[in-house]
């Protein structure tokens, strides 16, 4: 009897796998997306180890898009400690006598990402604090800590001015963008009011844009551009904006990142009354110089967070360089995809299944494989000392990050934590699903990329219902 029992158990749970499986696939037909088009993969971990649910072409390698970051969020986990801060400092060889510094002040950047106003202002603040009331002489700005390669080559090749291109350094500030804020004059006819956030000297505006009657924007034209005659950036803004239109805002990238944080600190030295003298210009630290002040940005952790809830290329690319940096200063992208890769090299991986050259996932050079990204996916959910690290900075579906508005309306809401991915022809999504019951046997981790023509909105919506499915299984198949 009791092996009659064992036996009925076992062709249940057979039959169970073998229809949710199946139920699975029936979506992907449904879909009428092309199977060679898409590489999944969702295995369940469970009890009696794990069970693969679904696999189509899981070991095919496409064009990932921004998942790549679930491989650069663990190699960053396997390398830099937890709490880990980097830092910004003011140094100088400069006298400082009854609270005036007697030459130039110097802006070193040691690669954080998360130099923003509220950072810099404390970094001012403590300057202050050390009694430093005027500098008659220059700011300095230091970006050695790494390489002098903005853009790398590994990007896409499209260069665009939004904010996801922004551009690499080791001194950069409030992520290399500017926000941009155009609104209706008073009277139509009047010039539109153009404001942008730092508004500090690195900018120049041309601003020609006209308000006119009505609520239209839909004529507006603003571009950023380098400066014609000056070291920093110039922004032009044309064409009309309707009287009762709401304001537009939007942000911009700019083109040299150290001159744009020194910029901003000189204005924000003036906010706290220190007068400067001098000009902003890139400069070493000098032989013999002192620590003036110096602020941490956020946790590497805590970086890791901002960069997969947002998709932010910038950070991706700061801390792939801060690989690299840690191991052989200065930092470059070449030093740092060489960790990603040795990373990927300790998990067993053929090499058929991975090939990095950019650490975003903004190439379409990169190619990954669903086993692959379910690999690193399990080995970061295997690791007590990060797993849970990890697993917070992924995107929460239906609730937080890329994933706010998708899967709102469905069991996966809330039970669904995984990293987005999208550029043109390539759509993707991995991470991992838990139980909508909360007693499942164990978690689900999956990865889906597709690559091909199809409009990506009827990609997202068959990975959305692959999704849902994982976190309760259809009817009969348990």
């Amino acid at each position: 009897m009791k092996r009659a029992g064992l036996a009925l158990w076992l062709l249940t749970l057979c039959w169970s796998a073998l229809a949710d499986e199946a139920a699975l696939l029936a979506l992907v037909e449904r879909s009428g997306l092309p199977r060679d088009s898409l590489s999944l993969l969702a295995v369940e971990q469970g009890p009696g180890g794990p069970r693969t649910r679904l696999a189509v072409n899981a070991h095919q390698a496409l064009v990932p898009a921004s998942v790549t970051k679930l491989v650069t969020a663990a190699a960053v986990l396997r390398e830099i400690p937890l709490g880990t801060r980097f830092e910004t400092r003011l140094m100088s060889a400069a006298p400082l006598r009854d609270g005036i510094l007697d030459g130039d002040l110097v802006m070193e950047g040691r690669g954080d990402p998360s130099l923003v106003s509220e950072t810099l202002w404390v970094l001012v603040n403590r300057l202050a604090q050390v009694g430093v009331t005027a500098i008659r002489g220059d700011i300095l700005v230091d970006a050695d800590y790494f390489d002098d390669s903005l853009l790398d080559p590994s990007r896409d090749t499209r260069r665009s001015e939004m904010a996801y291109d922004a551009p690499v350094s080791a001194l950069s500030f409030n992520w290399n963008a500017l926000t941009l804020t155009i609104a209706p004059g008073e009277t139509p006819g009047a010039p539109a009011r153009v404001r942008v956030d730092p508004p500090s000297d690195y900018l120049r505006i041309h601003n020609s844009a006209r308000t006119v009657p009505g609520s239209a924007i839909s004529k507006l034209v603003a571009s950023r551009r380098p400066g014609d005659d000056h070291p920093g950036d110039t922004l032009v803004v044309s064409g009309e904006i309707g009287l009762n239109a709401d304001p537009f805002e939007g942000y911009r990238n700019i083109t040299r990142p150290d001159l744009w944080a020194g910029a901003n600190l000189k204005l924000y030295l003036g906010y706290r009354g220190i007068a400067v003298d001098g000009e902003v210009r890139p400069g070493p630290v000098a032989p013999g110089s002192r620590l003036l002040a110096r602020v941490q940005g956020r946790p590497v952790e805590q970086l890791l967070v901002d960069m997969n809830k947002v998709s932010s290329n910038f950070i991706a690319e700061m801390l792939t360089k801060n690989l690299g940096a840690r191991r052989a200063p200065p930092g470059t992208m070449a030093g740092g995809m060489a960790v990603l890769n040795g990373y990927m090299a300790t998990l067993g991986l053929a090499p058929s299944h991975y090939l990095l050259t950019n650490p975003s996932g903004l190439t379409r050079q990169n190619r990954l494989s669903a086993t692959a990204l379910v690999r690193v996916l399990d080995d970061m959910a295997g690791d007590f000392r990060v797993a849970n690290e990890f697993l917070a900075s992924l995107p929460i579906a239906g609730i937080d990050g890329t994933l706010e508005n998708r899967m709102t309306a469905t069991p996966a809401r809330g039970w669904v934590r995984a990293k987005t991915g999208y550029i043109d022809g390539a759509v993707s999504l991995a991470g991992f699903a838990g139980h909508a019951s909360g007693h499942g046997p164990g978690r689900v981790t999956f990865a889906f990329v597709y690559n091909g023509p199809e409009p990506a909105y009827r990609v997202r919506a068959l990975f959305d219902r692959l999704s849902a499915a994982l976190v309760t299984p259809v009817q009969g198949a348990r």
